[in-house]
């Protein structure tokens, strides 16, 4: 096990490749539905955005779609019902001693969090350009348009500028998984799941929130290392396959 704390920063550039939507869940008397707006750029003009918090939800669950399609065990963070499932109360410990590698990559209730990421905004403002798309509601049973249903709703058009962002992960001793010094096991998956979401923002059933990702340069900071090579920290990945998951979990066995 290594024995010093693990931080990780992964620049992101994220480029649409359809219209997309993020709602502010606001609307006027002439759009239903606005898109979310924060203060950018050296004028501080408002435009059009991805908030840290909807890309960290959308990372995470990416994370445990691959852990599962790998046999790894997941568990929701979320309390569905009025008792919560003996699994949570199990998880609650701390991340060193944790069985499941979401809570060790993403933190806990225990813990608290441990990774972090920023809101994704146009490297040029100037090159959105909001446009009005108008919709209507369908009938599922007769297939055709419902009543009233005509609604309207603001997106940016594909192309455009890119947007940018960052993940940050700060690790305590002993959280994630290492053979010796080598690149975290749970940092691997964390960017193989950023690479594979190609989605985000509203109506993603209609084709919009189509994207692209691509990492900074093909490289990510770890630790002291400013330059890792993407390539490396997914070659476990790559080396084990199918069996990634069951050699992590052999791998901590017996390290504990």
């Amino acid at each position: 096990m290594n024995h010093q704390p693990q931080r990780l920063d992964v620049e992101f550039t994220l480029t649409w490749e359809a219209r997309w939507h993020v709602g502010s869940g606001l609307g006027t008397a002439r759009v239903d539905r606005l898109l979310r707006r924060r203060a950018c750029g050296p004028k501080g003009e408002r435009v059009p955005y991805v908030p840290g918090s909807q890309i960290k939800g959308v990372l995470r669950h990416q994370c445990e779609r691959l852990l599962a399609s790998l046999g790894g065990n997941v568990v929701s963070p979320h309390v569905v019902g009025r008792v919560p499932d003996q699994e949570m109360f199990d998880a609650f410990c701390p991340l060193a001693r944790s069985k499941l590698p979401i809570d060790r990559l993403f933190g806990s209730r225990f813990q608290g969090d441990c990774l972090f990421v920023e809101d994704a905004v146009p490297l040029a403002p100037g090159r959105l350009s909001p446009m009005l798309h108008s919709r209507t509601s369908i009938d599922r049973v007769s297939g055709t348009a419902r009543d009233r249903a005509l609604f309207v709703t603001e997106v940016v058009p594909a192309g455009g500028s890119e947007f940018h962002s960052r993940v940050l992960a700060r690790h305590p001793v002993g959280a994630l998984t290492q053979d010796g010094n080598s690149f975290p096991f749970e940092y691997s998956l964390l960017i193989a799941a950023l690479l594979s979401l190609d989605t985000f923002g509203g109506d993603k059933s209609t084709g919009h929130g189509k994207c692209r990702i691509t990492i900074s340069g093909d490289k990510v900071r770890w630790n002291d290392r400013k330059d890792f090579p993407v390539a490396a920290a997914l070659e476990s990945f790559a080396d084990l396959g199918e069996d990634w998951y069951a050699f992590l979990e052999d791998f901590r066995r017996e390290e504990s």
